[in-house]
């Protein structure tokens, strides 16, 4: 798979979501957070890690699987069920990210969360 930098291209690739705990986690200075705000969003962090890695790996792989069925002539109808699939996945993924934002609203004070938002903007 590559390290933690290829990880964050797959990301990136799959979900169209921001990555709020990377953006946090990079920038905790800069927001103030306390330390109480930052062990949550690392508790957040370790209990969905694991299953968004899984998510998006296999989104990768059922790409590439995608890509050599259509060079290896599988029918219209198994390529379409690997789409969908793979699309369901993504939603997963979203639906996923859109509660980590979620919960980041919790933890972060108003002025952290619009610092936090324009930074992701500019990005």
């Amino acid at each position: 798979m590559g390290g933690k930098g290829q990880f964050m291209k797959y990301m990136a690739h799959v979900n169209p979501v921001p990555n709020y705990v990377s953006f946090i986690s990079k920038n905790s200075q800069e927001l103030k957070l306390s330390d109480v705000q930052m062990a949550q969003v690392m508790e957040w962090k370790e209990q969905n890690r694991t299953k968004m890695h899984g998510m998006v790996m296999s989104i990768i792989e059922g790409e590439k699987k995608m890509a050599q069925a259509s060079l290896d002539g599988v029918s219209a109808d198994e390529i379409n069920s690997m789409a969908e699939t793979v699309s369901k996945a993504r939603m997963q993924i979203i639906v996923g990210k859109t509660r980590c934002r979620d919960r980041m609203m919790e933890i972060l004070d108003d002025a952290q969360w619009d610092k936090l938002t324009a930074m992701v903007a500019a990005k």
